[in-house]
C-alpha cells in the first residue's frame, strides 16, 4: 500500500542521517520508525480504563485485605 507524507526539512534531514547510519533506504528507515513508534502513540492516546476495570482481580477479599495490611504496615528497623 503506497502512502505519501509531507516531511519538514528537519525531519527529512534526520531521516537521511539515520538512513546513512543504518545503511538503508530512507523509505525503510521511515517504516522502521513507524513500526517502533506506533505502539507508543497508540498507548498515549488510549482511553482510560473504566471504573472497576480491575475489580475481578480482587474478587478474593483476603487478597485485598492482605494488600491493605501491607500498605498500612510500619517498617521496623533493627536497632544499631
Amino acid at each position: 500500500m503506497k502512502r505519501s507524507i509531507d516531511l519538514d526539512d528537519d525531519l527529512a534531514a534526520e531521516i537521511n542521517q539515520a538512513a546513512a547510519v543504518v545503511r538503508e533506504k530512507p523509505a525503510t528507515v521511515i517504516r522502521l520508525a513507524i513500526r517502533a513508534g506506533l505502539p507508543s502513540v497508540t498507548n498515549r492516546f488510549q482511553a482510560p480504563r473504566p471504573e472497576g476495570y480491575f475489580a475481578d482481580a480482587y474478587e478474593d477479599s483476603s487478597r485485598a485485605k492482605l494488600e491493605d495490611a501491607i500498605a498500612n504496615a510500619t517498617v521496623q528497623r533493627p536497632e544499631r
